[in-house]
């Protein structure tokens, strides 16, 4: 695996996941939401980010996480494999909730440092309602060939990166 999608709605953990993940294979980590925001929350041009998107996916080596959507599914089918975290809504809503109050006042690492976590109720129910799930499952059947793995608690998810490293190890020996 040389080339791995991370995806899921708002509050999934992906950028939590890919960092385990990043640690556990030594591949390069890029966090889409890089690509989306400069300043405060200023949007980048689709134009731009979706440059920017197609130089990343080009590259022989990475983890890329963050939203996916028909105009990214570029991501999906060069993928070797597909982690889609497909954690209950009430879930992420609530892990979005934790980030703000995390990040109302110092920006995430992967964000400019004016991007200050804001909790809007309008963001929130997008999350609760799953509204964004039909957006990365378009983008999913693109990519038809392409490993999916679903992990839908958090204990999957630790699973699949101890699992990870369990066959890693043997191979360094």
């Amino acid at each position: 695996m040389q080339r791995i999608a991370i995806i899921g709605i708002s509050g999934s953990g992906k950028t939590t996941f890919a960092h385990a993940l990043q640690r556990a294979t030594g591949l390069p980590l890029y966090h889409a939401d890089q690509l989306f925001w400069r300043g405060s929350w200023q949007p980048v041009p689709a134009v731009q980010y979706l440059k920017s998107h197609a130089e990343w996916v080009s590259r022989d080596r990475w983890i890329i996480e963050g939203f996916v959507d028909l105009s990214l599914a570029q991501r999906l089918k060069r993928a070797d494999l597909i982690i889609y975290l497909a954690s209950p809504p009430w879930v992420c809503a609530g892990r979005v909730v934790k980030r703000w109050l995390a990040h109302r006042k110092n920006a995430r690492p992967e964000l400019p440092a004016e991007a200050l976590e804001r909790l809007h109720l309008q963001f929130l129910w997008v999350v609760l309602s799953g509204a964004e799930r039909p957006s990365i499952e378009a983008a999913l059947r693109q990519a038809p060939k392409a490993m999916v793995q679903r992990l839908t608690t958090t204990q999957d998810q630790v699973d699949f990166i101890h699992g990870l490293v369990a066959e890693v190890k043997p191979s360094l020996m």
